[in-house]
């Protein structure tokens, strides 16, 4: 059976929106057809996003940018965030991602999805662990089910796609914190399953429990963004062994959701000195078939706080050339604190402009 069979919901999105899909992209319907059969492309639409206007992640599909908007127990300010999310899509971002840690978080979900008619992203674990930090308990203590109802509570009220760290391992997590890391393990969802793990001697629940998560996405047509939880937090850690093991690990997943008919993003680095980013995005396109590829820049510097969207701008630039798909802004207040809307609106046009730096230099 092909994807379009397994997926009910999928086909159906495709159906409704391909006049539109292949007129913008300037591809045949049979072009993206075999390319999300292949596993290369990804159509973003959750049937229960009400007027979502689905899009293509994947080449020859142009490059797609995202913007990182939420709430935080620092500045907790939906109004605020409801702004950035208006911001961010009139400045051109095809995607925005909610990250909200604080404030009534299923309510400022369902608000962003019906403010938001492009794809509408979360980390689920970063509002879970909230939960518990809130108490004052250690998210060592997490119930993975807990997890598992938060994934298909959000997939229920329509979010599009989920980033989700199922490729990060016991063995993974060991290397990452004690294998001799500058920087150890930076990504938050990564660090808290880390913590998780090594805590309780136990595999990744996420990996453990993957047939889970496929029947939830399977549904809803979620994309399941397969998260880098132990990206490099500084360039000289990139290509490090803990990396790898996990990249190899999406790898193996994404390959197994598409074969139930889920659909996948692989996520990558992160801090990339400029010199290695082109080996690490054919590398990490290679080890995963090919999938849909979404970087956080890459950094090609660790030393400019205040302008990371520029560096990783230059370092989206390369990726794109090398066969990124997708690149998450960065903005000014990367690593400092949370963006403001300024902030917002410089990061989604520094990446556009990556994009279609690296784009123009394949010729398209």
């Amino acid at each position: 059976m092909s994807i379009f069979e397994k997926n009910q919901a999928l086909a159906a999105l495709f159906e409704q929106h391909k006049a539109r899909l292949c007129e913008e992209e300037g591809l045949t319907e049979e072009e993206i057809r075999s390319a999300i059969e292949a596993g290369t492309m990804v159509l973003l639409g959750n049937p229960n996003h009400k007027d979502v206007r689905p899009i293509l992640v994947g080449q020859p599909s142009r490059v797609k940018v995202n913007a990182n908007i939420g709430t935080s127990p620092f500045h907790c300010s939906v109004k605020g965030e409801m702004r950035k999310l208006k911001i961010a899509l009139d400045a051109g971002a095809d995607t925005v991602m909610d990250l909200s840690i604080a404030g009534d978080l299923d309510d400022i979900r369902r608000q962003m999805l019906e403010a938001c008619p492009a794809p509408l992203g979360t980390v689920p674990m970063y509002g879970v662990a909230q939960i518990y930090i809130d108490r004052g308990e250690d998210p060592a203590t997490i119930d993975p089910e807990v997890i598992f109802a938060d994934v298909e509570k959000q997939a229920e009220q329509g979010v599009d796609f989920m980033t989700l760290h199922c490729g990060l391992t016991r063995q993974g997590a060991e290397w990452g914190a004690k294998g001799g890391r500058v920087m150890g393990i930076v990504s938050r969802g990564g660090s808290i399953l880390s913590r998780w793990m090594l805590r309780n001697d136990k595999e990744n629940p996420l990996l453990t429990g993957f047939d889970r998560l496929l029947d939830i996405a399977l549904r809803y047509n979620v994309t399941l963004s397969l998260g880098d939880g132990l990206r490099p937090g500084a360039g000289c850690d990139a290509g490090d062994p803990a990396q790898w093991e996990e990249v190899i690990t999406l790898g193996t997943l994404a390959r197994r959701a598409l074969k139930e008919g889920v659909q996948c993003m692989i996520e990558g680095p992160g801090h990339v000195p400029m010199n290695e980013v082109e080996a690490q995005i054919r590398g990490i396109k290679k080890a995963t078939f090919n999938a849909p590829l979404y970087v956080l820049g890459p950094l090609t510097t660790d030393c400019a706080p205040g302008y990371d969207h520029i560096a990783g701008s230059v370092g989206g630039a390369l990726a794109v050339r090398a066969g990124v798909d997708f690149l998450c802004y960065l903005t000014p207040a990367e690593h400092l604190t949370l963006p403001d809307a300024a902030d917002v609106k410089a990061g989604v046009m520094a990446s556009r402009a990556a994009a279609q730096i690296g784009e123009t230099s394949l010729g398209r």
